[in-house]
């Protein structure tokens, strides 16, 4: 008979996580003292999880144990991913994850030296961008045409978000509001900070102007 996910294995894999934030490595004595059962019990909870894919062993000493991939979402650490959603034509919702990602940052590619910012006004919102979001922004001082980057505005002690393009000798930022005209500088005035890599919007609501409109609101 093939193993299952026990409540008693669900306790072990949640007693290897909380184990494994506190310490480098977790051994299965470490288990067998946090759970008050024999090494021998829990090696044998063990190897089924194996068996179901559930725990591995972990980099670092031997004989030290992790969870996978699979158990941080059997015991919903992480975020899970439900597969795709279709923008275009309709497709299928996924009723099941298939696999799940531990931190946002994981998913925005985030790396050392990255920043957010809290963003102002209204400027960026033909691309979801509202007041009140958090942008990932990653330094450099150069970006590619038609890329969002943090512009430090020629003669002004402030920096906006926008998307930039270089035309000859001119950069000009554009807005995804047709409410904000474009703005051309001087190639060698401007300052590039950062270009934007991802976008994180705060829970509410998210209304296009348009669909407002054509309901008259």
């Amino acid at each position: 008979m093939p193993p299952t996910l026990t409540p008693r294995r669900l306790e072990l894999l949640t007693a290897l996580y909380r184990l494994s934030l506190r310490q480098s490595g977790v051994t299965v004595s470490d288990l067998a003292l946090a759970l008050h059962l024999s090494r021998t019990k829990v090696q044998m909870h063990l190897s089924a999880l194996r068996t179901l894919g559930l725990v591995r062993e972990a980099s670092g000493r031997h004989g030290d144990v992790g969870l996978s991939d699979e158990g941080r979402a059997a015991i919903r650490v992480g975020i899970p991913i439900y597969g795709e959603i279709a923008a275009g034509p309709p497709g299928h919702a996924e009723q099941l994850p298939d696999r799940s990602v531990r931190h946002l940052e994981d998913l925005l590619g985030h790396r050392e030296g990255d920043y957010l910012l809290e963003v102002r006004g209204e400027s960026m919102q033909g691309i979801g961008i509202r007041p009140g979001d958090y942008v990932l922004v990653r330094p450099t001082s150069e970006v590619t045409d038609g890329e969002v980057a943090v512009v430090l505005i020629p003669g002004e002690n402030a920096a906006t978000l926008k998307r930039v393009y270089l035309m000859g000798d001119e950069v000009i930022l554009f807005s995804e509001n047709p409410a904000f005209p474009r703005m051309v500088f001087p190639a060698e005035d401007v300052q590039v900070q950062g270009r934007m890599l991802g976008m994180i919007g705060l829970p509410r609501p998210r209304v296009s102007r348009l669909n407002a409109h054509s309901r008259g609101e």
